[in-house]
């Protein structure tokens, strides 16, 4: 049985790798038509084939989950400049489901609900003003805000405690999928290898909050059954983890310390504090021994001056200056320009930072391309939504972060406890942290799993009744 499983996965995988490869290639379909129609068949194959009894727009939502944890950020960009992505195109069916079911949608249900209704208009009011100034640009930033409406769809999806139920196996699957990312991203970085599949980007951002959670589900679970392998498999993640981005550092602590901490989960307490303070000795060492080369895979004159690898950080050391002096560009910048009403979306708040740090030519195609993000969620907003975005979305955010505080009270010290609970704390508590390091919300592979992952606990927490049990459910 356990066998069939795992080539099922592999099957799963490679069906996904081929789709991944087709979809990307769609926009130079003319080059190569008919291998991208054989790619696209593998795609439709998986849609009839996988899942048959469920909605299409579920089927959808948790191929587009695999292929972000499996492919990263080459999942999620089907154009690099242009706002068509896997993930829109996923976001457009997936509202076409919930119109269809709209009396039964809980459009009001929570808090968050609200929140994000707010959150959403005062964007699309902030879009509508915007796009008659940047364009396409504009589209393509305001994603911060619309990829909210994930939050909304899985809610009203996982409403119906069979689709939840199949998305827990979908979450599993993702761990194992984020792990290999996780893997490759490390062999090729460490290696220095350059290398590139369409369909198949690994990335930090992607990986971060799924391996977090794959640490705190394979521990919970290994000490829980005795499954000594799944301990294993739970500590050789929190290494790769903990030697890796400042990130994904901050994120596993954070998520273990509330973990135990808010959840009770005692049976972690003794393999935290022990893998915490094996790596704080290491990190203090490398410190001292290597101060310029602890974490940096980066390689080139840019790189090398900025400490940056396609657009974000690689190096702990001097992490905290180019932040902060990037945050604070964007501050000053925006509180001269419209401290209120924010740059607006399409606005250019990286330039000033790159001429500065770089010396660049600010008309050059680098200042243009090079980021658009300040890798710290408050301060996009700042920039593109002023002080009343940035109200908004810490109301949403700090509503977010008592929410996972609650489900983890509730669930983690009860015999009610499922897989998927920890998957989703893990991910959407971990994409929290790194939204302030990195990119979550700002980006489809991070932000999608986010607001999924978060509608699946909502669901949970506010409809706990409509859940079937699922070993009558792998009997039917």
């Amino acid at each position: 049985m356990e066998n069939n499983k795992i080539f099922q996965t592999i099957i799963l995988g490679s069906l996904l790798l081929v789709s991944m490869w087709s979809i990307s290639a769609l926009l130079e379909a003319r080059n190569d038509v008919r291998s991208v129609v054989i790619g696209i068949g593998f795609f439709l194959v998986l849609l009839i084939t996988l899942f048959r009894a469920l909605p299409l727009d579920a089927k959808l939502l948790f191929l587009a989950i695999l292929g972000y944890a499996l492919g990263g950020r080459g999942f999620a960009y089907l154009s690099p400049a242009e706002p068509l992505y896997i993930g829109e195109i996923c976001l457009f069916l997936c509202m076409g489901g919930l119109l269809l079911r709209i009396s039964r949608a809980g459009l009001m249900d929570t808090p968050m609900h609200k929140l994000v209704w707010v959150y959403l208009i005062y964007g699309g009011v902030h879009l509508m003003l915007d796009y008659s100034a940047y364009g396409l640009m504009s589209l393509r930033d305001s994603a911060t805000v619309y990829y909210s409406l994930f939050f909304v769809a899985t809610y009203s999806l996982l409403s119906n405690g069979s689709i939840m139920n199949v998305f827990e196996r979908i979450l599993k699957l993702a761990l194992i999928f984020s792990v290999f990312q996780m893997a490759v991203y490390v062999v090729i970085m460490k290696l220095n290898l350059h290398f590139e599949i369409p369909g198949f980007g690994p990335h930090v951002d992607a990986f971060v909050p799924l391996n977090v959670a794959a640490v705190l589900f394979f521990l919970v679970k290994g000490f829980a059954e005795n499954k000594k392998h799944y301990i294993l498999l739970g500590v050789g993640i929190s290494i790769a983890l903990l030697g890796g981005k400042t990130a994904g550092i901050v994120a596993l602590t954070l998520v273990m310390i509330v973990a135990i901490w808010y959840g009770r989960l005692k049976s972690l307490l003794v393999p935290a504090v022990l893998m915490g303070s094996i790596s704080f000795v290491v990190f203090i060492v490398s410190l001292v021994m290597f101060p310029n080369v602890v974490g940096d895979f980066g390689s080139g004159e840019i790189t090398e001056t900025f400490g940056l690898s396609d657009g974000e950080f690689v190096g702990l050391s001097g992490t905290s200056q180019w932040r902060v002096d990037w945050w604070m560009i964007v501050w000053h910048d925006t509180m001269r320009i419209a401290p209120f009403w924010g740059q607006g979306f399409g606005a250019d708040i990286t330039t000033p930072f790159l001429v500065d740090w770089i010396g660049i030519d600010p008309s050059s195609s680098m200042a243009q391309n090079y980021a658009r993000y300040p890798h710290n969620i408050l301060f996009t907003i700042i920039g593109r939504l002023g002080l009343i975005g940035l109200f908004v979305f810490l109301g949403l955010f700090i509503s977010i972060g008592i929410f996972v505080l609650r489900f983890c009270k509730r669930y983690f010290r009860s015999e009610d406890l499922r897989d998927a609970d920890l998957i989703a704390f893990g991910v959407v508590s971990s994409g929290m942290i790194n939204a302030l390091l990195q990119l979550t919300y700002e980006s489809p592979h991070g932000a999608i799993p986010h607001w999924v992952c978060l509608g699946y606990m909502a669901a949970r927490y506010y409809k706990p009744t409509l859940i079937p049990d699922p070993e009558k459910l792998d009997r039917a």
